[in-house]
């Protein structure tokens, strides 16, 4: 029988490496599991003159000349590629839940679906999995619809042979995570559009109404007040300066995106959006929201915690954030705890850490890690319903207060002539 080497994580987070015999990766990795230990990696073990101990099973007819990995495919719907994802994956769940092996739920998809996008998913998918590649493997394929962390779930799930649950924690997390950023970026529609209609009527009153009023006025040998004077020259600033303001304001926007390209620039305008009154929260707590949903998720798929902290890595947006869970990851990769991890590196709340090390200490660090997500996901909807609050009120009396002034001014400049007419 082949023997392998293999490195893996004990439940105290320390690392134990050594040698194994079985009859491939997949069975390894589930002995290695039974014991309560995450692979970290899993190889054969090559004799002293570099040849691998077992004998290499002969490639198939049709796999050999062809890599092991195939090249990833672009999808032709890239902009939906997400969303129809998610979708593919409901229907697929929904048919192998009730029996039907993956591989025939595929090639069902395949002739029954009429959506372009998620018939195209499932083309792909039925094309690889046709020619003996695993499901995870397939996905693989299209990294624009299927994230690196939901293949890897799949692939857990392939090799323990819970592929269905496995299905149901990604829709669900996918899910989740697309209701609140679809809440975050609702939030703000509201006052945008209150703000958007504002500028549109002060700027109709501005470029066409007063001027009409001026003229008029002028005629009955009447003139504006203060306040429509000032609005008139500005608006004239406006028209005149505007060109070279917006020039300005573009080369501004461009110096500030290439110093973002940069290493310190990345940094530090990250802290910078962190730090936005009510907008920073926000964004804090859901990069929080997502690393603990993401983590619970796939260590409840069986991944093992290195795997797991990297996977989770990729897919922070901010790059503050992501430089100290790095830094965290690092830390575990060399022996020390999750909590104490991140409690060195402020990745997370400290009674969130508390939470987080109890559940380490107890076995359940799954539960701990969802109890966790609950918690941020609660106070984002708390954030983001009072910043909306806030800013729906504020634009709203910013609306009303620029119409009223512009009313105000013309108003009061028509009374100052019908004052000064006499009969």
């Amino acid at each position: 029988m082949p023997t392998f080497r293999y490195a893996a994580l004990d439940p105290k987070g320390r690392t134990v490496s050594g040698d194994i015999e079985g009859s491939d990766k997949r069975e390894i990795s589930s002995l290695l599991r039974r014991d309560k230990l995450s692979p970290i990696f899993i190889k054969p073990k090559k004799e002293s003159g570099g040849t691998v101990a077992s004998k290499a099973k002969p490639r198939s007819k049709a796999s050999a000349g062809t890599p092991s990995e195939p090249k990833p495919k672009k999808p032709l719907f890239a902009k939906s590629g997400e969303q129809a994802g998610l979708a593919f994956l409901k229907r697929l769940h929904e048919l192998h839940a009730s029996g039907m092996p993956v591989a025939d739920s595929v090639k069902l998809l395949n002739q029954r679906l009429s959506d372009p996008a998620q018939k195209e998913i499932a083309a792909t998918l039925w094309k690889e999995l046709s020619e003996g590649r695993s499901l995870a493997r397939a996905m693989r394929r299209m990294p624009g619809v299927f994230g690196a962390s939901s293949t890897f779930v799949v692939e857990a799930g392939e090799a323990t042979g819970n592929v269905a649950p496995i299905l149901a924690k990604i829709i669900a997390h996918l899910e989740e995570s697309r209701a609140i950023r679809k809440k975050v970026i609702g939030s703000m529609a509201y006052p945008g559009f209150i703000c958007l209609v504002a500028f549109g009527v002060v700027i109709f009153f501005l470029l066409y109404l007063l001027p009409q009023i001026q003229e008029m006025l002028e005629s009955l040998g009447g003139e504006m007040n203060l306040s429509a004077k000032l609005l008139i020259n500005g608006s004239e600033f406006l028209i005149k300066m505007g060109p070279f303001l917006i020039a300005g304001m573009g080369v501004l926007s461009f110096g500030l995106y290439q110093w973002g390209r940069t290493d310190k620039g990345k940094i530090q305008l990250s802290i910078a959006l962190l730090r936005i009154p009510l907008l920073g929260r926000i964004l804090y707590y859901s990069g929080l929201f997502q690393i603990s949903s993401l983590m619970e998720t796939l260590i409840s798929s069986g991944i093992g915690l290195t795997e797991n902290l990297r996977l989770v890595e990729r897919t922070i947006g901010n790059e503050n954030m992501r430089r100290n869970f790095h830094l965290a990851r690092v830390a575990v990769t060399e022996g020390k705890s999750l909590p104490d991890a991140f409690r060195q590196y402020k990745v997370m709340p400290i009674i969130q850490l508390d939470i987080l090390d109890v559940g380490e200490k107890t076995g359940k660090l799954a539960h701990s890690l969802g109890e966790i997500a609950n918690t941020y996901r609660n106070e984002l909807s708390r954030r983001i319903k009072r910043m909306t609050n806030i800013v729906s009120g504020g634009a709203l009396g910013f609306a009303f207060a620029l119409v009223a002034l512009v009313a105000v001014s013309i108003v009061t400049s028509i009374f100052q002539v019908s004052k000064s007419i006499s009969f």
